[in-house]
C-alpha cells in the first residue's frame, strides 16, 4: 500500500515537472522571438502591443514619451505659485494631447499669455502643437478656456522624438572627451552652421526634429536645437526672443558664471559665400555681449527680463587672440592665422578690429603698394611661401570683422 502511494505520487511529480518544463521552454521561445518592450529613451520602456491587443477595445492609449533634456526652464523658475500652477496645467494638457484646459481666475489675462509664450519657448518637444488659443473668461464657471490643436498623432510624435534624441546623442557623443564647456558649445554652434540649411518653406523648420533630422531650420529651430544639445552636455542656457525686422529667437549661454549671447542662424554665411565655402563658420554672434546683440535687434521682455551679458571674456575673437588694437597687431594676427590655416588645411579665418578707424586703416594699408610695388599682403605671402591668393570679405563691416580667404587655386 505504501509502495503504491509512493509510485502514484512519483508519477504525478514527474508529470508536473514535464508540464513546467514545457511551459518554461515556450516562454523562453516567446521572449527570444519577440521582445515585449522597446527602449525609447535611456531605459524608459514602452510595451509593444501584440496583434491581438492592438485591436482590443481594452488596449491602453499610447502615451507621449518625451526624451530627457527637452526642457529649458529659466523664466518660469521665478514664477509665483499661482503662475507655476497654470504653467504645469498647460504642460500637462499638451502632453496628454487634450483639446482644451479650464484655468481658474488666479492670474491676469496678460499673465496667461505670458505663461503660454514661456511654455512655447521652454518646452522644446512641443513642436506638434498646431495652435493655442486663449478664450474669453467664463464668468459663470470663473475660468479661462484655452483651446489646443495638434499637427500629429501621439504615435507619430513618439517616433519623431526618438529619432531626434538618437541624432542629438550622436552629436553630443563627439564632445565626450572635451574638457571645457566653451569647446562643447563651439562644436554645437559649428555643427549647426555647417550641417543645417536655413529654410523658410519647411514646415518643421522651427523644431528640433526639423533641424536635426530634416537638416533645415529657421531661427527658432536653430535656437531650440542648440539649447537641447547644451542641455545634454550639461551647459546652462536659455532661449531669448526679440525683434529685428521680424520676430526672432536666439540663445544665451552661461560659462564660468557669466552669460553670453549665441545666434546660430545669424552666423550662417550669405548664400553666395556658402556656395563657394560650404564649411565656413562665422563667429560674430558666438558668445557675444549685450552691446553687440543690441546693434541689430531689440530684446523682448514678454516672458521676463533676461540676464545681462556684459562680459567678452569668452567671446570667440577675444578667446582666440583675434582682436587687434593697432595695425601692427592686426598684421601679426593675420600672419599667425594664415600659418594656422595653412597647417590645418582651412581656407579662411576672421579677425576683429577694435574701432572703425583701425578697420579702415587695415583695409587700406594691407593693399597699399610701396615704392617697389609691393603691398603688406604681398610681403606676407612671400614670408609664408604661400602660392595662391589671399583676399578678404568685409561682410561684417558694421562690427569691424574681416574674413580672410586663402585660395590655392586648386
Amino acid at each position: 500500500m505504501n509502495i503504491q502511494r509512493y509510485d502514484a505520487m512519483k508519477n504525478r511529480i514527474s508529470a508536473l515537472v514535464m508540464a513546467l518544463s514545457m511551459l518554461l521552454a515556450s516562454a523562453c521561445t516567446a521572449i527570444d522571438d519577440e521582445p515585449p518592450y522597446t527602449v525609447i529613451s535611456k531605459g524608459t520602456t514602452v510595451p509593444v502591443p501584440s496583434a491581438s491587443s492592438a485591436t482590443s477595445d481594452d488596449a491602453p492609449e499610447e502615451k507621449l514619451i518625451i526624451p530627457d533634456n527637452m526642457e529649458t526652464r529659466y523664466f518660469s523658475l521665478s514664477y509665483n505659485v499661482r503662475m507655476q500652477n497654470v504653467y504645469d496645467s498647460v504642460v500637462d494638457t499638451i502632453t496628454n494631447f487634450s483639446d482644451n484646459a479650464l484655468l481658474p481666475l488666479t492670474i491676469s489675462r496678460q499673465s496667461y499669455t505670458q505663461v503660454l509664450e514661456t511654455v512655447h519657448c521652454e518646452q522644446l518637444a512641443f513642436f506638434f502643437l498646431d495652435t493655442r488659443t486663449l478664450g474669453e473668461f467664463n464668468s459663470a464657471a470663473q475660468t479661462f478656456e484655452i483651446n489646443f490643436r495638434y499637427k500629429y498623432s501621439v504615435e507619430e510624435v513618439n517616433r519623431m522624438l526618438a529619432e531626434t534624441e538618437q541624432k542629438a546623442l550622436e552629436i553630443t557623443e563627439q564632445t565626450r572627451d572635451f574638457v571645457s564647456d566653451y569647446d562643447k558649445a563651439k562644436y554645437f554652434h559649428d555643427y549647426l552652421v555647417t550641417h543645417v540649411e536655413s529654410a523658410e518653406d519647411y514646415e518643421l523648420a522651427d523644431s528640433v526634429y526639423g533641424t536635426l533630422i530634416g537638416g533645415k531650420a529657421l531661427c527658432e529651430g536653430y535656437a531650440k536645437t542648440f539649447s537641447y544639445l547644451c542641455n545634454i552636455a550639461g551647459i546652462e542656457n536659455m532661449l531669448v526672443t526679440g525683434y529685428t525686422d521680424i520676430d526672432h529667437m536666439w540663445n544665451m549661454v552661461k560659462l564660468d558664471g557669466k552669460w553670453y549671447h549665441v545666434d546660430i542662424g545669424w552666423d550662417q554665411p550669405a548664400a553666395a559665400i556658402k556656395n563657394s565655402y560650404p564649411d565656413m563658420v562665422l563667429y560674430r554672434y558666438f558668445l557675444t555681449d549685450d552691446d553687440t546683440i543690441l546693434q541689430t535687434r531689440t530684446i523682448s521682455n514678454s516672458m521676463g527680463v533676461p540676464p545681462k551679458a556684459e562680459s567678452r571674456d569668452m567671446n570667440y575673437f577675444v578667446k582666440h587672440g583675434l582682436t587687434a588694437d593697432t595695425y601692427e597687431e592686426a598684421l601679426e594676427i593675420i600672419e599667425k592665422s594664415c600659418r594656422l590655416a595653412m597647417d590645418s588645411g582651412e581656407a579662411y579665418f576672421s579677425i576683429e578690429l577694435s574701432d572703425d578707424e583701425l578697420y579702415r586703416q587695415t583695409i587700406e594699408e594691407l593693399m597699399e603698394k610701396d615704392a617697389d610695388g609691393v603691398s603688406d599682403i604681398d610681403r606676407l605671402m612671400n614670408t609664408l611661401n604661400f602660392r595662391g591668393n589671399i583676399s578678404y570679405i568685409d561682410y561684417y563691416a558694421d562690427t569691424r570683422i574681416l574674413i580672410f580667404i586663402l585660395d590655392t587655386g586648386a
